[in-house]
């Protein structure tokens, strides 16, 4: 799991740095709560994305915005119930040359100043998987791709996905095993350790059974398998890739959000 480095105001008190003037901002931005009754979600534009000056979020809700703000995963976050029904639009508009930290800083200020959000990091005890080589060893073909060049990766929403249990399919090229452990993650909704001692960069196929459920930004995967549609996640890592997936205590940093308004300051 990657390293953050995050701004935030800790336990009840104001955070002034965050606030301060020379904190990036949207240009202008629109937050309003969500009409009643409206479906589905939806996020686009952004550094990196084909809409760079334009940021539009329809029917999010408050604990997703504050995953995204903060680069974090489902297991990374701990709210109040309400911040996981509540829902918002928001329109803001980018200043040319955003870069994606400054990205994140501008959401992290306008939930500050919207939301009045604070909150604080901490360590909570967790189940974590440990990534290892399964017994007759790893099933991955060292990649041919030509090396990424090291750009500033395009920005992201967090997934979503409706209620329903189907097959899922994913063809990887030139991954590092970190790259796998990070998808793992946001899949089982866990921290995913690499133990594999791996250092190179691989062409792999995954199939498996993806089950929605839980707080996880991904989907959680079942721990059995339902022939008519497929292989559990963990055995498919097993099966495919030839590598194991241990589950062992560990801790996990969580962002604890101490006070949010459910009315946004209006525009």
């Amino acid at each position: 799991m990657k390293k953050m480095t995050i701004r935030m105001c800790g336990g009840i008190v104001a955070c002034a740095a965050l606030a301060s003037a020379q904190t990036p901002r949207f240009e202008v931005a629109s937050v309003k709560p969500a009409p009643l009754g409206a479906r589905g979600m939806s996020c686009t534009g952004g550094p990196g994305t084909s809409d760079p000056g334009a940021l539009t979020c329809s029917n999010y809700s408050l604990s997703f915005l504050v995953m995204m703000a903060y680069d974090l995963r489902g297991f990374q976050l701990s709210t109040p119930a309400w911040m996981e029904t509540a829902r918002y639009d928001i329109v803001a508009k980018i200043p040319p040359g955003t870069g994606r930290h400054q990205f994140e800083l501008m959401q992290q200020m306008l939930l500050v100043e919207r939301f009045g959000l604070r909150a604080h990091f901490e360590k909570k005890a967790a189940t974590v998987y440990e990534l290892a080589m399964a017994k007759g060893g790893a099933k991955l073909a060292e990649s041919k791709e030509p090396t990424p060049e090291k750009v500033e990766a395009g920005w992201r929403p967090p997934a979503y996905g409706p209620p329903v249990r189907t097959k899922a399919h994913v063809s990887r090229k030139g991954d590092s095993v970190a790259d796998l452990a990070n998808f793992l993650a946001d899949q089982l909704g866990q921290p995913v350790m690499d133990a594999t001692g791996l250092a190179g960069r691989y062409d792999y196929s995954l199939t498996f059974l993806m089950d929605p459920g839980g707080r996880a930004a991904g989907p959680i995967i079942s721990g059995g398998s339902e022939p008519e549609l497929g292989t559990s996640l963990i055995d498919a890592v097993r099966q495919q890739l030839g590598l194991e997936l241990r589950t062992k205590k560990g801790q996990a940093e969580v962002l604890v959000v101490d006070h949010a308004e459910k009315t946004p300051i209006e525009n």
